[in-house]
């Protein structure tokens, strides 16, 4: 019994110490891991938002210019024309949020978290044509602008992982 009393265990002061000096540990811890999880969140959710933007333009932009007959229906926010390859009326609009395309009958969607997407217009004088242009087979260009947002549905709005991205790109109908 007399080894026990010898001994000397921690005081209160040194336990306190230490479990505050791993609780500071953990924490810096915990805040690099979170700063690193935000910092990939963001830069994934930024990586799919202009992957989404540039996919949907370049299809776009690929069949309008491929286009061998003047578009049918040209207002600010939808474009109708003759798609080359099918000979069927194409149209490409916002629906809610989702860029839509009608070929055949048959509404495909192309993208979605669409928060915006317009078309201006311009003649052979690069003039600009009031929308809905009321004659469609003047149209020499067109200029589209396409606003997206996060697919991810965890992304909270105006948060700082709410990424958007806004692309344009100009079409001249070449084949005209």
């Amino acid at each position: 019994m007399s080894l026990w009393r010898n001994e000397r265990g921690f005081t209160l002061a040194e336990l306190l110490v230490a479990m505050a000096l791993v609780v500071f540990v953990l924490t810096a811890i915990v805040m690099i891991e979170s700063g690193t999880l935000q910092a990939y969140v963001v830069g994934s959710n930024k990586t799919e938002v202009q992957q989404n933007a540039r996919v949907a333009l370049e299809r776009m932009a690929r069949q309008i210019r491929q286009t061998r007959t003047p578009l049918t229906i040209a207002t600010a926010t939808s474009l109708e024309f003759v798609d080359q390859d099918t000979g069927a009326a194409t149209k490409y609009w916002l629906n809610g949020t989702a860029l839509t395309l009608t070929s055949g009958g048959a509404d495909t969607v192309v993208i979605g978290a669409v928060q915006a997407l317009t078309f201006a217009y311009r003649g052979v004088n690069d003039n600009v044509l009031a929308t809905p242009v009321g004659t469609p087979a003047n149209v020499y260009r067109v200029d589209i602008t396409i606003q997206t947002a996060s697919e991810d549905a965890a992304v909270v709005a105006n948060s700082v992982s709410d990424t958007r991205a806004e692309l344009t790109t100009t079409v001249r109908l070449r084949n005209l």
